[in-house]
């Protein structure tokens, strides 16, 4: 058994990293910044909270409070779960491997997965397929860009963003130019923008935890239905079965050596029906608690690797197995789609040989926390009902990918 510390925000991700390692037997220690509910509201997993500054906001008071958890706890792994403890964390690297184990990937390795156009410049040094993409500067003719590419269009701000904030689908030049002052402002430099051409259809994610781009677990899945239903996080889920796409992501994943957990996003594309390579996650994804479930501990895998563990990988899972995230993202997004495209596009042709949920009986605590969550954000008017981003024959929906 192992001493583990998850310096990261609660979150469906934190949970779940939470669990998966304590699932395994390790004592898993969490620091974050809120203290506005005490650790018996969260997972039985949890035997103690540690408040710590906020990494987004103080990055270096933040870094310094876990370096300073770990020479006072003994601590064996340092698991950080999100994008913001892990930009706070890896110029401390050094120092943080000399008082425990650590799994993140090196800056430069980070800057790739967070840096959209050095995704794009590292897919044209290894040969990987990507959207067709140009960087945005002041010489850039938007009309030659529409008249190339046609719309719907993806404008992109650089920074992988979480979710969807730093990305725009549009549907027309007005729309376009709107989207450009937009996410510009967010650093005043259009050379931070992208266009990109909109490819339709399924949304396809490879999960992985890797060191030195050494593959312990791999996992496939199809975001079959999505909130925002444009595109955003899967609330319904199904493992897949497509060797090409696996042997993409771990081509991807062997030659950018990469250490720790990672998700890659790709989209078909319906002109050449070759998998582009549209993100990359570089850390646990929101979907980590799904396979967990389903039977694949990818945070146990972490750990392991850490400390320098031998790692059995996990044998695939069968295709068209489905997961439904019931608290909150799930009737949304059904609601989206029936005010979308109608009642029919509700009918799922897919039989699946076995369906799970996301709320977890055996760990209940964290699960009411969400539903509180969820609730108090619906109430604030933070969920949207109706998603009209893209033409109604663009939206991704139950149609087999």
């Amino acid at each position: 058994m192992a001493r583990i510390l998850i310096p990261s925000p609660i979150d469906i991700m934190q949970i779940a990293v939470l669990r998966g390692a304590g699932l395994q037997g390790h004592e898993c220690h969490v620091a974050w910044p809120e203290d506005r509910l005490s650790r018996a509201l969260y997972s039985k997993h949890c035997k103690r909270l540690h408040k710590v500054p906020d990494a987004g906001k103080d990055p270096d008071a933040y870094a310094q409070a876990v370096l300073n958890l770990c020479r006072e706890g003994n601590y064996d792994v340092v698991l950080p779960t999100s994008v913001n403890s892990l930009e706070a964390l890896l110029p401390h690297t050094e120092k943080l491997s000399s008082l425990t184990h650590i799994l993140m990937p090196s800056q430069v390795q980070f800057a790739i997965g967070m840096d959209k156009i050095q995704t794009v410049e590292m897919c044209d040094q290894f040969g990987f397929h990507y959207p067709d993409s140009v960087i945005l500067s002041a010489a850039t003719n938007i009309e030659d860009i529409v008249a190339k590419f046609g719309f719907p269009l993806v404008v992109k701000h650089r920074r992988n963003y979480s979710g969807s904030w730093g990305v725009r689908c549009v549907q027309s030049l007005p729309e376009l130019n709107s989207a450009i002052t937009e996410l510009s402002g967010f650093t005043k430099r259009l050379s931070d923008l992208m266009i990109q051409r909109f490819i339709p259809g399924t949304l396809f994610d490879a999960c992985v935890v890797a060191k030195d781009g050494k593959i312990a677990g791999i996992a496939t899945q199809a975001r079959r239905l999505m909130y925002p239903i444009s595109g955003g996080v899967a609330s319904t889920l199904t493992t897949i079965e497509i060797p090409e796409l696996t042997q993409q992501a771990i081509e991807i994943v062997e030659a950018l050596h990469w250490t720790g957990p990672i998700q890659l996003e790709f989209k078909r594309d319906p002109r050449d029906k070759l998998f582009s390579l549209i993100e990359i996650n570089p850390r646990f994804w929101g979907t980590t608690g799904a396979w967990l479930r389903a039977g694949i501990n990818f945070p146990a895998m972490a750990v392991s690797l850490a400390l320098h563990q031998e790692v059995t990988r996990a044998p695939a899972l069968p295709a068209d197995l489905r997961c439904r995230y019931v608290i909150g993202r799930t009737p949304y997004s059904l609601i989206q789609l029936w005010r979308a495209k109608g009642f029919s596009a509700l009918r799922d042709p897919i039989k699946y040989s076995k369906t799970w949920y996301d709320f977890d009986l055996s760990d209940p605590l964290p699960e009411l926390w969400r539903v509180y969550n969820e609730i108090s954000t619906a109430l604030r008017g933070g969920r949207s009902l109706s998603d009209k981003t893209l033409p109604v024959e663009d939206i991704p929906s139950y149609e087999k990918y």
